[in-house]
């Protein structure tokens, strides 16, 4: 079998040569010609003719010559199928070699001004190529600081830039979507993103820490350690639009140098403190226990809406102003008249004032009105420290 089949392959390339040898003879002017079958694994020539070159298609083959002197050596070369694609319809080209421009002059297709095709005209072709004939319109289009017209195809922005030699980045920022039609728009404006990792070193600032102190005086405060800031190497990723800064975002943080806090000593030597521990008994009728109760001269305040206090939430009724080196902050409390005309009721140090470190008051009480605020006025009251 293995025999036959090569008996067979002989013959059919020895019949090609013969057609080849044919076609050749029917010209008019002599010349040294081999005929090479490009099909023959071993490259071997067949057969030499006096005859001129023709360039015909032989039952979809092709013949092409390479000149070398009087000697010229012929190709039977396999012819390729070719589509080219326009908005009225495929036509189908055979040939064997060239490029897309050889296609189209075998299509006996030119491109109007308005069209352009791709793949682009240098480009070599093969086997089952598609050619895509677009019309197109002209859009300005402002992208790198420059300002220039490109001849794009019509359909939708993402398939001009597709097939367009404008290029656009993955995080670039255009000023219409990318799914809007070419044949809306008349210009085309590109902001250029860029990312970039930086480093750089930042300060960590010290903290104050404030502890009352029997050693200081009332009102008085001495510094016990001075405070010294840190530094922290901080890597970001800069977003940059058309060369120009636009955020950034910490990827890490690394400590260089730790911050030392500074210590404040606040004097409560000589406050005016009852330390008896005892219960009252609440406008509810309920007894509570409390572990110190302060004596002095009680005042009111108001503020607007959403004003902050001293430990940084917003004023509110039952949010009190506290001297902290006698009362410190976040401390429950439960204030009343000493005389019991009063009740101002459950509370929580927040907040200070200039009368409270001066001494001349220990509480100032929050109301939501001025109003209210005078008709507490001041007078001298009882502070409960529950807990």
């Amino acid at each position: 079998m293995e025999i036959k089949a090569e008996k067979r392959r002989t013959a059919k390339k020895a019949a090609a040569v013969v057609l080849a040898a044919a076609i050749i003879l029917s010209s008019s002017t002599a010349a040294a010609l081999s005929v090479v079958d490009t099909n023959d694994e071993s490259n071997s020539t067949n057969t030499t003719f006096n005859h001129t070159i023709e360039y015909e298609l032989l039952s979809g083959d092709v013949l092409v010559a390479n000149n070398d002197g009087n000697q010229v050596d012929q190709e039977i070369i396999k012819a390729k199928e070719v589509k080219v694609i326009t908005s009225s319809g495929t036509k189908t080209v055979k040939i064997a070699k060239g490029t897309v421009e050889d296609a189209l002059r075998k299509a006996e297709i030119t491109l109007e001004k308005n069209q352009i095709v791709y793949p682009v005209k240098d480009t070599e072709i093969y086997a089952g190529m598609e050619i895509n004939i677009f019309d197109c319109k002209t859009i300005l289009i402002k992208a790198d600081g420059k300002v220039y017209n490109e001849l794009v195809p019509y359909g939708k922005i993402s398939d001009m830039i597709e097939y367009s030699d404008f290029k656009l980045g993955e995080n670039d920022i255009l000023s219409v979507s990318k799914d809007n039609q070419v044949k809306d728009i008349e210009t085309l404006t590109v902001k250029r993103v860029t990312y970039s990792e930086e480093q750089v070193t930042e300060k960590i600032s010290y903290k104050t820490v404030k502890k009352n102190s029997k050693d200081v005086e009332l009102g008085k405060t001495k510094v016990k350690t001075d405070g010294k800031n840190g530094e922290k190497l901080v890597t970001k990723r800069v977003k940059y639009i058309d060369g120009k800064k636009s955020g950034e975002e910490v990827i890490s943080e690394e400590v260089v140098k730790e911050p030392v806090n500074k210590e404040v000593l606040i004097g409560i030597k000589g406050a005016k403190t009852d330390k008896v521990a005892g219960t009252f008994v609440d406008y509810n009728g309920n007894t509570v226990a409390y572990s110190r109760v302060v004596n002095g001269s009680g005042t009111a305040y108001t503020a607007p809406a959403g004003a902050l206090t001293a430990t940084g939430v917003a004023a509110y009724h039952g949010g009190v102003a506290v001297n902290p080196n006698i009362i410190p902050y976040g401390s429950k409390l439960y204030i009343t008249s000493t005389d019991g005309s009063v009740v101002y009721g459950y509370a929580t140090a927040v907040d200070t004032g200039g009368a409270l470190m001066a001494g001349t008051a220990i509480v100032d009480c929050f109301y939501n009105t001025y109003g209210e605020c005078v008709n507490f006025g001041r007078r001298n009251v009882n502070v409960y420290i529950i807990g």
